[in-house]
C-alpha cells in the first residue's frame, strides 16, 4: 500500500467504523516490512471491540500492544500509562493508536497533544457510510468536528471502509469509496486508502486500480461470536 506514513498513525471514528481491525492490520502491515511497531489501544469506551482483547494474540505474532494493566483491561475510564507516551516519541519504528471516536476517546487523546508535532502523525477518521451517523457529508463532518475540538487535533485525512461485517461484498466497498471521496473533496481532505476484507482485494483492485487498499484479516469478535464460534 503506497501511501505516506508519518511515525505516528492514529485511527478514529465512531461506533461500528472497524476502526479497531484497521488499527491492528496497519499495524501489522509495518511488522511484515520489518518495522518496529507499537499498537496504542486508547478506545476506553466501546465494550466489544477493544485492541486490548486480542492483546495476547497478537504479542504471539510479536506485535508490541500498549494498554492498560490486567485489572484494568475491562474499564470503562481512562486509564492511561507512561508506555503511551514513550510510544508517541519514539525516535524509531512507528505507533499506531485506535482511538475511541467518543467525548471520553478524544479526549484522552488530546492528553497526548504536546508530544503530537504536526509532521509526526497522521490522524484519519475512519468513515463506514453503512452506519446510521456516517451515511453523509453532514454525519461525518459532525463526529470528526466533535473529535477534533475535544481532542484538539485536526483530522488529516478520512479512510474507507463502508462494510456490512463479515457480509460485505465488492458493490458495497465500491459505492462506499466514491461516498467517502466525495464526503472528503468537501472536506479539503484526502481520502487515505480504502480497507477492504483480504479476500475481496482482487475484485476490488480491479474496479479501483489507482486506489491503495488495506487488506484486512479479522481478529476482533464480539462475545456472542465468541460464544457461537462465528467469524
Amino acid at each position: 500500500m503506497n501511501i505516506n506514513i508519518k511515525p505516528v498513525t492514529i485511527f478514529t471514528a465512531n461506533l461500528g467504523s472497524g476502526k479497531t481491525e484497521i488499527s491492528i492490520n496497519f499495524s501489522r502491515m509495518l511488522q511484515q516490512r520489518g518495522e518496529k511497531v507499537s499498537l496504542v489501544d486508547l478506545d476506553i469506551i466501546n465494550p466489544y471491540f477493544r485492541t486490548r482483547l486480542a492483546k495476547d494474540n497478537l504479542a504471539s505474532q510479536g506485535l508490541h500492544v500498549i494498554c492498560p494493566p490486567g485489572h484494568l483491561v475491562n474499564a470503562d475510564v481512562p486509564a492511561l500509562t507512561p508506555a503511551i507516551r514513550g510510544a508517541l516519541q519514539a525516535t524509531e519504528g512507528y505507533c499506531v493508536c485506535d482511538v475511541g471516536g467518543d467525548d471520553v476517546g478524544a479526549i484522552a487523546l488530546g492528553m497526548y497533544r504536546p508530544y503530537l508535532s504536526e509532521d509526526r502523525f497522521n490522524l484519519y477518521f475512519v468513515v463506514n457510510t453503512c452506519r446510521p451517523f456516517t451515511r453523509d457529508y453532514a454525519g461525518v463532518y459532525k463526529i470528526m468536528s466533535d473529535i477534533e475540538k475535544n481532542s484538539r487535533l485536526k483530522v488529516t485525512g478520512l479512510v474507507s471502509n463502508t462494510n456490512l461485517g463479515r457480509h460485505t461484498d465488492v458493490q458495497t466497498m465500491i459505492e462506499g469509496y466514491y461516498k467517502v471521496a466525495e464526503i472528503a473533496a468537501r472536506l479539503e481532505l484526502p481520502l487515505a486508502f480504502l480497507a477492504s476484507p483480504a479476500q475481496l482485494v482482487p475484485e476490488v483492485a480491479k474496479h479501483l486500480p489507482a486506489v491503495p487498499v488495506l487488506p484486512l484479516e479479522f481478529y476482533m469478535k464480539t462475545p456472542w461470536e465468541e460464544a457461537f464460534g462465528e467469524g
